[in-house]
């Protein structure tokens, strides 16, 4: 496909008052603060969980200490993936183009649009929580009622309950986050990370984290979550559902990119035809090694 004459049909005409369409602000990386970057000189990565010990046995006097066994767990593999697009544009069209600017920012245009590309990417990690059809190295969905474990039978990181996000919902999820256990039964002491949202519950999570007292009641209990228990929120207009969200936590080797290649763009002018050819591309991966790094809930 090439950008010809016939592209800019009306930008061979002088007397154009303004040309518009190509210098929108942009949101911020939400990826970035959702996902741990990590460099990667592989093709694909491979991770592997290793279980610990459970809990200590009574030794009776004289009797041997039991011994318990440390062993792998489930493994998750992720292949990385190269994104990329480019523009072709005769030289009669630059030529002939009597607002050169407008040129000049197609290349900003192309990489716009690989920076959505690589939020898409990310977030559908999340918009796929729910779904069965997609799963990790324990083989279920990211976020699910059954989670195999080696010591503690089937985990959850889903709402019981599925809900709108409120005041009352969030502190289920809350709750729920800090009663994990690891694979054998242990307690885990995980902090809430973010809160994660489609951009149309930002209003709402900001009444209910900000509030000086309980949101929408008539108590004057004082409002807990001013106390910081959940670090950062993410509203974000990537996400495909208006009713899910999250609550990510502490935990280590969750959310992760891979980044095997940065942003590229090449520019290079075609021999026969003068055309110049821009491309941009990328290869990266998006993954989770351990789902108690999100807990979900599907909204209503």
């Amino acid at each position: 496909m090439t950008m010809t004459l016939g592209s800019f049909p009306r930008l061979l005409e002088p007397g154009i008052r303004s040309i518009f369409g190509n210098a929108y602000k942009e949101y911020p990386m939400y990826s970035s603060k959702i996902f741990e970057t990590r460099n990667s000189d592989k093709n694909a990565e491979t991770s592997v969980q290793i279980t610990g010990f459970g809990l200590a046995r009574r030794k009776e006097s004289g009797a041997e200490i039991t011994m318990d066994n440390a062993k792998q767990g489930y493994s998750n593999r992720v292949a990385h993936t190269t994104w990329a697009l480019g523009y072709r544009i005769t030289e009669e069209a630059r030529d002939d183009n009597q607002y050169k600017q407008t040129i000049g920012r197609l290349t900003p245009m192309l990489a716009r649009s690989m920076r959505a590309t690589k939020e898409i990417v990310g977030h559908n990690l999340l918009n796929r929580a729910f779904d069965t059809g997609y799963t990790y190295g324990d083989g279920v969905a990211l976020c699910s009622a059954a989670h195999p474990t080696e010591g503690a039978g089937l985990q959850s990181n889903v709402a019981a309950i599925a809900a709108e996000i409120s005041d009352a919902a969030m502190r289920a999820m809350y709750y729920q986050a800090r009663q994990a256990r690891d694979d054998k039964n242990i307690p885990i002491d995980f902090r809430m990370k973010n809160i994660i949202a489609h951009v149309t519950k930002e209003l709402e999570i900001k009444e209910i984290l900000k509030s000086d007292k309980l949101v929408n009641t008539n108590y004057n209990n004082i409002n807990v979550w001013n106390d910081g228990l959940v670090k950062g929120v993410i509203c974000t207009p990537y996400l495909t559902s208006a009713s899910a969200w999250f609550m990510q936590t502490d935990c280590p080797d969750g959310l992760i990119m891979y980044k095997r290649k940065g942003l590229v763009v090449d520019v290079d002018t075609d021999f026969n035809t003068k055309d110049v050819v821009v491309t941009a591309r990328e290869r990266y991966s998006h993954t989770v090694n351990d789902w108690r790094a999100i807990y979900g809930n599907a909204g209503v």
